[in-house]
């Protein structure tokens, strides 16, 4: 039996030293063409993402009496990304606009030109950094995101700190070459 304390054990399962949270890059390519502001800089001005848990929803089945649960489909997620905003505010604008697009504020219409899935979604990848620069450990894709949240800006004169806002992204599906998941 093993103790319940060995530091070595613990130590020798973690490849190594375990996987950094810091590390990380995201990648928002063919984002929604004709927008206002720009987000060329994304990958250095995204700062936190968190990812969506994959969850598959239970349905429950009855059978004289007994409850049995069964899987069901697989739960919508979202994917929340943490943005650094700069004075010119680029990106916000971008995403701004791009809501605007698929929702007006004023006439409560989605833009004409959005027919399809594809005319107003973009891909999202998001990867996991080697500690020794050397590559990517994992790299997941986020097929079909628009965003459906900008988060609010908070200005105090309290505060000398660079300005972040969260954006809540909807996707169709992630997937990931690793695991499999979302290949077929």
């Amino acid at each position: 039996m093993a103790s319940a304390f060995n530091i070595d054990a613990f130590t020798s399962e973690l490849t190594h030293g375990g996987a950094l949270a810091s590390l990380f890059e995201c990648e928002l390519t063919g984002a929604v063409g004709g927008l206002k502001g720009d987000i060329s800089t994304w990958t250095f001005m995204c700062k936190g993402v968190v990812f969506p848990a994959s969850t598959i929803d239970v349905a429950t089945v009855t059978y004289m009496g007994r409850a049995l649960n069964i899987p069901s489909n697989r739960a919508a997620g979202q994917l929340t990304t943490s943005i650094y905003n700069d004075e010119d505010m680029k990106i916000r604008d971008h995403v701004e606009n791009w809501m605007e697009r698929l929702n007006s504020h004023k006439t409560n219409k989605r833009d004409a030109s959005f027919t399809r899935i594809l005319d107003y979604t973009a891909e999202m990848k998001v990867r996991q950094l080697k500690k020794d620069g050397s590559g990517k450990t994992k790299e997941y894709s986020f097929k079909n995101v628009w965003p459906s949240s900008c988060g609010e800006i908070a200005l105090s004169w309290d505060t000398n700190d660079i300005q972040t806002f969260d954006i809540t992204w909807e996707y169709s599906y992630w997937a990931s070459g690793s695991s499999g998941a979302g290949a077929s």
